[in-house]
């Protein structure tokens, strides 16, 4: 199935946004480095979660605890709903594109909330930025933990070799051979580096809201996935949320940059 991409650019910098699948950003292109993975199948059928490239979880970052938000008892996945919609262009420059979903009344059923959630990916001279402004127009406290899942580029056989200056994570747990997934308190100056053989040096760094960096990926795959969550799996269930009060909004950012 075919689902429209927008482009931007600047210099040798490319990234590419695909609207209708949860905004996700599917490529990016530093000279001649593709620093995203990408599994293709899995993006062009709307039945399966895309894995690759860098999806948005909104309204909250990784599982909850029975499934459960506890502060309306209704159901939800892990990740959230805003990777599976459709988002709607709102801007569109050479360098830039800003994309928006709203809160329909079918939302009502797992988040009763009303939203306007709008993500801009704006191109950086080495790399990409990534916006996400979550606006309450109910009239009650809107819990949120959103965050990002960056897919990185990284052949099976060079897992072993990733390094990381990030505390708590451990190397020795980097394999092609099985499947790892943990996370570690995020470096509080908002800044993760680590190198992948085949990208080089890479800077992640992230607002001060994201606490957290999720480290995940399968045997067989190439690719390792590092996430900037606002917190570990149930954090919209304790006190470790963010609650938009009615009428505001929160801006979190995230950006990735090849040195």
């Amino acid at each position: 199935m075919h689902f429209e991409e927008v482009t931007i650019n600047h210099g040798e910098v490319q990234a590419t946004v695909a609207p209708s699948r949860g905004a996700l950003v599917s490529r990016l292109q530093i000279g001649d480095k593709p620093v995203l993975y990408l599994d293709r199948a899995t993006f062009e059928d709307p039945s399966k979660n895309v894995r690759g490239g860098i999806p948005v979880l909104f309204p909250y970052a990784g599982k909850l605890e029975n499934g459960t938000l506890k502060i309306s008892g209704t159901q939800m996945g892990q990740h959230g709903f805003g990777r599976n919609r459709a988002w709607e262009v709102r801007e569109r420059k050479l360098w830039r594109v800003r994309l928006a979903l709203m809160s329909e009344e079918s939302d009502q059923a797992v988040y009763p909330f009303h939203f306007c959630a709008e993500q801009t990916c704006t191109i950086l001279p080495c790399g990409l930025e990534v916006e996400l402004c979550i606006l309450n127009n109910g009239k009650q406290p809107m819990p949120v933990s959103p965050g990002w899942h960056p897919y990185f580029n990284c052949s099976g056989s060079e897992k072993g070799k990733v390094q990381s200056t990030v505390p708590g994570v451990d190397h020795s747990q980097f394999s092609n051979e099985r499947e790892f997934d943990f996370g570690v308190v995020a470096p509080p100056n908002g800044r993760a580096n680590f190198r992948i053989p085949q990208l080089g040096s890479v800077s992640l760094s992230f607002s001060p809201e994201m606490r957290h960096l999720q480290f995940w990926s399968q045997p067989g795959k190439n690719f390792i996935c590092v996430e900037p969550f606002t917190g570990p799996n149930n954090t919209i269930n304790t006190d470790r949320r963010i609650d938009i009060l009615p009428g505001q909004a929160r801006t979190f950012w995230m950006k990735i940059e090849l040195e």
